[in-house]
């Protein structure tokens, strides 16, 4: 099990403030998911639950906003 820190800088850091609110939390339940080099197989499906159980977010949009901002990067691997 990972244990993941979230320093108090976090939320006024002039990139983090850029994203919404579900976009910051979605960032943080990411680093939760990841491995210890930042990767994690995307499933938008499996993500949601897995951060969003009960909530209705439409998790692609909301990883858009992260990918459009510099903060994840989603790409293949092998096709």
């Amino acid at each position: 099990m990972r244990i993941r820190s979230i320093k108090p800088d976090f939320w006024t850091d002039e990139k983090v403030v850029q994203v919404g609110p579900w976009a910051r939390l979605l960032f943080i339940g990411l680093w939760n998911l990841s491995d210890d080099h930042g990767r994690m197989a995307w499933s938008p499906g499996r993500v949601r639950m897995q951060i969003f159980p009960a909530d209705k977010i439409d998790v692609e949009v909301v990883v858009e906003e992260l990918v459009s901002q510099g903060f994840v990067l989603v790409y293949e691997v092998e096709g």
